[in-house]
């Protein structure tokens, strides 16, 4: 009985010692210098402000951000707000009474230690005018395992443009194979740490993304606007909206519809161009299913002047001719580069080549396996590839760019 005693008695007192430590403060230690386990990157980047986010260790106690517009040597300083994030600390902090269209140099510093600046920190704000020239760069199906992606390949392309992008969209499944937070840092942000310190990033959840709690993986990760899951936003003369296809069901379908077309309705006659974004495609002749919930959203796309609908999940390049409400192309446009009248059509394509391809399949626009009609498809293309969009005032000029040679390989105008 005492031998049972005295086992009760230790077992008690480790079941103590654990609680006791499991409800201890976390680790702060407000001298110690923090290690910066992820670069900073922009998000929600507003004509007055501006979002950046880095993360350090757990000693981190707290974080600013000193800024100075490049125009002038004084500087401002603003303090922010420390997150847990995976047993690491997220140093996030808020940039307010900004000037529009406006270029600034940032330096973060946790704990009062300098942890990055230079030349390659900088932003710059949103325009609060339409008559602003701008580009964006899309891509999507990024994050895979290091060794099996290749997405170091299209940020250093980014970096190279002779036009640096405003800001870049991504399509969906940011990061493989499961979404996981822990996957983060590794297989995205390292890659892309370069274009992500000075290029905002508004990315949509793919079927992967989905695999892990996107509340608690996706969300958490990001600084979007609205709910997160589907948002939008504005630049100079243009409304980007995306989409979060999930599985291709649609995360809150019906809910998420009503806002589409709230939205779409709102934003009528306000803009010279509206563009979707998400990750699933609608018709498609790559080695993917025709997701008939993207479908069925055509006819709100064909007569809610959207001109761009843009998607990921193939890991191929695909643009389609320009549909109409049920799906049709014009089959009297011969041009398939410049187009005058989208009216009441819009352009669909698959930049899902970010990080990986399907090495088993090859892309044949007239193989019966993958598609019913093949006349749909304007330029195919199975390389690693993204895409850049120059938008000025009404015209817009698109080109698909080869990550590995950073040649252009398509490309088309479209001119109101």
């Amino acid at each position: 009985m005492k031998r049972i005693a005295l086992i009760l008695v230790i077992l008690l007192s480790f079941s103590a010692c654990k609680s006791a430590k499991e409800s201890q403060p976390e680790l702060v230690d407000l001298k110690a210098e923090p290690v910066l386990i992820r670069q900073p990157y922009l998000q929600m980047v507003r004509p007055n402000t501006v979002t950046i986010t880095w993360k350090t260790n757990a000693v981190t106690g707290h974080c600013k951000v000193v800024y100075n517009d490049l125009n002038s040597l004084e500087q401002d300083e603003v303090a922010g707000k420390m997150v847990l994030h995976e047993g690491d600390k997220f140093n996030e902090v808020v940039i307010k009474n900004l000037k529009p269209q406006t270029a600034y140099n940032y330096a973060i510093y946790s704990n009062g230690y300098l942890l990055a600046s230079g030349k390659d920190y900088f932003f710059t704000t949103a325009p609060d005018n339409k008559n602003t020239a701008f580009s964006f760069y899309a891509l999507g199906d990024i994050g895979a395992k290091e060794k099996q992606s290749f997405a170091i390949e299209p940020a250093t392309r980014i970096t190279e443009l002779g036009i640096k992008p405003d800001f870049g969209l991504g399509l969906g499944d940011i990061v493989y194979p499961k979404g996981e937070s822990k996957n983060y840092d590794n297989h995205l942000f390292k890659p892309f740490e370069k274009v992500f310190k000075n290029t905002p990033f508004y990315p949509v959840a793919g079927n992967h993304d989905w695999l892990s709690d996107p509340e608690k993986n996706f969300e958490k990760e990001w600084a979007l606007p609205d709910n997160e899951h589907y948002y939008g936003f504005s630049y100079a003369n243009a409304y980007f909206i995306g989409l979060d296809s999930r599985n291709g069901g649609f995360f809150e379908l019906e809910k998420q519809t009503k806002w589409l077309n709230k939205e779409l309705k709102k934003v009528q006659g306000k803009y010279d161009w509206i563009i979707v974004f998400l990750h699933h495609n609608g018709k498609t002749c790559t080695y993917k299913e025709n997701y008939h919930h993207v479908e069925n959203l055509y006819p709100i796309f064909a007569n809610s002047n959207v001109d761009l609908v843009l998607n990921g999940h193939a890991h191929t390049y695909e643009r389609l001719k320009p549909y109409d409400a049920f799906g049709n192309v014009d089959r009297s446009v011969t041009n398939q580069s410049e187009y005058k009248n989208l009216e009441n059509r819009f352009i669909s394509i698959t930049l899902g080549a970010g990080g990986k391809l399907n090495k088993k399949w090859f892309p044949d626009p007239f193989n019966l396996e993958h598609c019913k009609d093949g006349s749909i498809v304007a330029h195919a293309e199975h390389v690693g590839s993204f895409g850049l969009f120059e938008i000025n005032g009404k015209s817009l000029v698109f080109k698909a760019y080869n990550s590995f040679t950073g040649t252009v390989f398509d490309s088309f105008t479209i001119k109101k």
